[in-house]
């Protein structure tokens, strides 16, 4: 009796097995009982192109996603070795393509803390209010890329700072050539600064301006008075070099 029904669980095992069952992906139902073709044969190594551009839009920046209209001419792709190593030199015509596509880009980092993508995009759409979707990228040492579809967007980005998330400044500057995410800190910040205990009277735009315009210092002399400079979110300093 015992091996029957030893049999008989497994009969029952095999059959449930074969019943079709529905599975969740995202929210959303999918029927496995769909017909299936299976390839036997090993898959093929996967090349550096389909590394490149065979994964998720999230990594198309140039607002070339989604669309193949980069048209490729005869001389614009030059492949060859120099010294053992593959070089590709891309023409002119290509480059001001590309650059073009970059227009109302900024680069952003945070300073002086990680931040991961997602979490930085809430806080940003949260902060900037965009009349239309930004599209980010994440790259290296905590630089992150995102470019505006609309030119008020990406002014405002720009001009309406000093940003501050979790305490820290969030560098802000438009996307040129020059731009080196190897890098580990942003040539330009904006900061708020305040004069502590500044008289009055010389709170005019031009004057303040004059004395915005002296090095990183902690203290500045204005008709010989010691005046003390505060930076607010900026944790650490160095006086001497000015970072």
């Amino acid at each position: 009796m015992s091996s029957l029904c030893e049999n008989s669980d497994f009969e029952k095992s095999i059959s449930e097995e074969l019943i079709p069952k529905k599975v969740r992906f995202r929210g959303r139902d999918v029927d496995t009982n769909n017909n299936m073709m299976i390839n036997s044969s090993p898959e093929k190594p996967i090349s550096w192109k389909d590394m490149l551009v065979g994964q998720s839009s999230k990594y198309t920046f140039n607002g070339l996603e989604g669309k193949d209209d980069l048209d490729i001419l005869d001389g614009d792709i030059q492949k060859s070795f120099v010294n053992g190593l593959p070089s590709i030199s891309i023409s002119n015509r290509i480059h001001k393509i590309l650059i073009q596509g970059m227009e109302n880009t900024v680069t952003l980092k945070l300073l002086c803390r990680n931040i991961g993508f997602f979490v930085l995009q809430n806080k940003l759409y949260n902060l900037w209010r965009p009349s239309a979707a930004l599209h980010m990228m994440d790259i290296e040492n905590g630089y992150f890329l995102v470019k505006f579809q609309n030119k008020l967007d990406y002014e405002n980005a720009l001009s309406e700072g000093p940003w501050i998330i979790f305490g820290q400044y969030l560098t802000v500057q438009p996307w040129t050539l020059a731009f080196d995410p190897t890098q580990a800190y942003s040539s330009v910040v904006m900061a708020w600064i305040r004069f502590p205990g500044l008289p009055g009277y010389l709170y005019n735009h031009k004057i303040i301006t004059e004395i915005g315009e002296t090095p990183l210092v902690s203290h500045i002399l204005i008709n010989g008075r010691k005046q003390n400079v505060e930076y607010e979110s900026l944790s650490i300093i160095c006086f001497y070099c000015g970072r």
